[in-house]
């Protein structure tokens, strides 16, 4: 089934029913959301309360249709500065906002009028009489006709004192010309409403007193709307039509007034503002902004003026869109799109023989890439739960930001309170898991970070237990004992003259910083970055790409790489990854109580900087039983502060074996990614707060307790 969401009175709804689908297990709908507003720019969208909630519950859609790409630009703005998510282009002209491992297709599409209906209106002999009234009483003066609800942003007394200084500036239109203004006052916004008359009436009579009576046939018209017969004949008798919004979506009065421009001698012209989503569409129209009354004066003259053969070529431009763009086709355009991008997610729900049999005839890359997406599913705490139980000997490695901590999007412009940032501590429900955790003997315990070990240590360095790895994993600091006054630090030895590569560096950093606002330089043990991430997020990202460009160059001559991740750029050595040190962890353990093997492990991490560590894990297991000659051995270890190390962790000397004698044993092996991606895990979880019960289960058997916050936050939008 498909449901079709209209307007931003319902923007929750997508998101509420995503929630109940997930409590029945099973994917029902496919869902469209239609914006027919404007959406506003993302600075003012910051400045709503549940802002990121009407964002979220919006991208529960598996389309967002909006009516031009300005809105659509726009909404995909908010959601990179406000969520941190990006988009893509796709196939076939579409744009995709990455978000919760799926896709959500943004389109943009526009209906036109009911070409049927309106066809018969003008054949009506109310239509015909109603604008030879028109004509007949404004003694054959040019008419401009305009329709506008009476709000503010419909722009009518910035209309109007146009039309005053067009007057008063150019005598020999006063008997000429004779604007016709409906204002609509449909109830909706009363204070607004009664405002914008009170400022119209005052306007209107200020023309008349100076010019009198005939430059001007100015009503009010209670309702949303004037009757069809009424626009139609208003229509056929204007000259042009002069729209002034200040902001507005797609208006379909300025549609129908080409449409009724059909047969006549000399096709009327559309004025439109360019903040209307009607600019957007008719091509033909000529372009105001109704803040520049000088340029408006001289477009109001242009389009009274303007000779019969260029009226009907601007005509020639949009009638055709306008009779063939009904609702119908609209509505057919939409769903297509929904189809076409919806179809691959269809087949992922196909069973494994369903989609063998597809693959037939295809080739092995292919096939191979099915396979892998089939095998990569959501990770089961239970069996998880039940392996933990079942071993003896086991190891836990966690990446920190993202993983034990919920990340704030880079790209996301709102960083509030610097949440996700590696110097914030986990929750209180994690932080006790690990301490539990690390206080069994069967445990080994390790969190592995990018940040430096002082903000690490800071972190999480009190829980007892707690192995530590720093500047993704260059150093390290085994698990402290119980009553330990401070931590040993030790560090890999990767063979890079790292004096010479931090200040060619850094001197090219410090140029960057000085002119990029909100960024700062974070020096760490073999690691130097540039971080951008208080910065606005698209200037903070250009300026990386150039800084990147510039440390290639000056430090071409070094072994090292740059990585740009998480809103920071980093040089470290080339060697350097998490994946060295969560294998020199695991070959550490398993070299313990005269090489007992390990038999359980769970490797968990968020983003790329973490798939090292997921094949590391695979790597380890498959070299077990090795010759130890066969295996590229860890790197040199160096102390870098005083410390004893535990008798049963020989870190500082990596065995020369890898044979282990629990042969025989069951090793089990979790490699897995936090967010469904691309990735060499072989399971996921949706976010940091399944790896917070998954810990708290493995502890204790419980629930995190502050799952429950996106659930109250709903509440509390819903009830406000």
């Amino acid at each position: 089934d498909v449901v079709w969401v209209h307007d931003y009175h319902l923007s929750l709804l997508p998101r509420m029913m995503s929630e109940e689908e997930t409590k029945i297990g099973s994917r029902l709908t496919k869902k469209i959301f239609y914006l027919h507003i404007p959406f506003p720019v993302s600075m003012i969208f910051k400045e709503i309360e549940f802002g990121s909630t009407v964002l979220e519950g919006i991208l529960h859609s598996d389309i967002v249709g909006f009516h031009s790409f300005t809105d659509a630009r726009h909404f995909l703005s908010s959601a990179k500065r406000i969520l941190g998510l990006s988009h893509d282009s796709l196939e076939g002209g579409l744009l995709g906002v990455n978000y919760k491992g799926r896709t959500v297709v943004v389109t943009m599409s526009s209906v036109s009028v009911e070409p049927e209906v309106v066809d018969a209106v003008m054949s009506f002999p109310t239509v015909i009489s109603g604008a030879a009234e028109l004509k007949s009483k404004h003694n054959g003066r040019a008419i401009i006709a305009g329709v506008d609800v009476a709000q503010y942003l419909s722009g009518i007394s910035l209309k109007l004192a146009t039309y005053e200084r067009l007057l008063q500036d150019s005598p020999s239109w006063r008997d000429k010309v004779v604007l016709v203004q409906r204002c609509l006052i449909p109830g909706a916004r009363r204070l607004d409403e009664a405002r914008t008359i009170r400022e119209i009436r005052g306007i209107v009579n200020q023309i008349k007193s100076k010019f009198g009576d005939a430059v001007i046939d100015y009503e009010e018209v209670y309702g949303s709307s004037m009757p069809i017969d009424q626009r139609v004949a208003l229509w056929r008798a204007a000259d042009c039509l002069f729209s002034a919004d200040v902001r507005g979506g797609l208006a379909m009065m300025p549609l129908e007034f080409v449409f009724a421009q059909k047969g006549k001698d000399s096709p009327g012209i559309v004025i439109a503002s360019e903040f209307s989503g009607t600019f957007s569409i008719l091509n033909g129209a000529l372009r105001i902004s109704p803040f520049d009354m000088k340029n408006t004066l001289a477009t109001v003259d242009r389009a009274l003026t303007m000779s019969k053969q260029e009226r009907e070529g601007r005509h020639l431009r949009d009638i055709d869109f306008v009779s063939s763009s009904g609702s119908d086709k609209w509505i057919q355009n939409v769903l297509r799109d929904l189809f076409d991008q919806t179809k691959s997610l269809d087949e992922e729900e196909t069973d494994s023989g369903d989609i063998r049999s597809s693959l037939e005839g295809k080739t092995v890359g292919a096939f191979l890439a099915a396979e892998q997406e089939d095998q990569f599913t959501r990770l089961r705490s239970k069996s998880v739960i039940s392996a933990y139980k079942s071993t003896s000997k086991r190891v836990i490695v966690l990446d920190f930001n993202g993983t034990i901590v919920m990340k704030q999007a880079v790209d996301s412009y709102l960083k509030r309170d610097n949440a996700g940032s590696t110097m914030d501590a986990p929750p209180a429900d994690v932080i006790n898991s690990l301490r539990i955790l690390c206080s069994d003997p069967k445990n080994t315990v390790f969190v592995v970070s990018g940040d430096n070990k002082e903000n690490v240590e800071q972190a999480i360095g009190h829980i007892p237990g707690l192995g530590l790895a720093a500047s993704n994993g260059s150093c390290f600091s085994p698990p402290m004992q119980e009553g330990a006054a401070y931590r040993t630090w030790l560090a890999l030895d990767l063979g890079v003259d790292w004096a010479s590569v931090e200040g060619l560096a850094l001197r090219i950093m410090a140029k960057f910083t000085a002119r990029t606002n909100g960024s700062f330089i974070k020096r760490a043990h073999s690691s130097i970055g540039w971080s951008y991430y208080s910065c606005d997020p698209e200037f903070g990202s250009l300026q990386a790409k150039y800084l990147v460009i510039e440390l290639e160059r000056e430090l071409a001559a070094f072994d090292v790489r740059f990585v740009n991740l998480k809103g920071i750029v980093e040089v470290i050595p080339r060697k350097l990854n998490k994946g060295i040190i969560v294998k020199k962890i695991l070959r550490d353990v398993a070299a313990r109580n005269n090489n007992a093997g390990v038999d359980f492990i769970l490797c968990m991490g968020d983003d790329i900087s973490d798939e090292k560590m997921f094949t590391s894990v695979f790597s380890f297991v498959s070299e077990m039983n090795e010759d130890y000659t066969n295996v590229v051995p860890s790197p040199p270890v160096i102390q870098l502060s005083q410390g004893t190390l535990l008798a049963s962790q020989p870190f500082l000397l990596e065995k020369p074996v890898v044979r282990c004698n629990n042969q025989n044993e069951q090793i089990y092996a979790f490699a897995v990614s936090v967010g469904k991606k691309e990735s060499h895990a072989s399971q996921y979880v949706d976010d940091a707060t399944d790896v917070a019960d998954l810990l708290v289960k493995l502890s204790s058997g419980k629930t995190a307790s502050f799952r429950r916050g996106t659930e109250d936050e709903m509440q509390l939008m819903q009830f406000s």
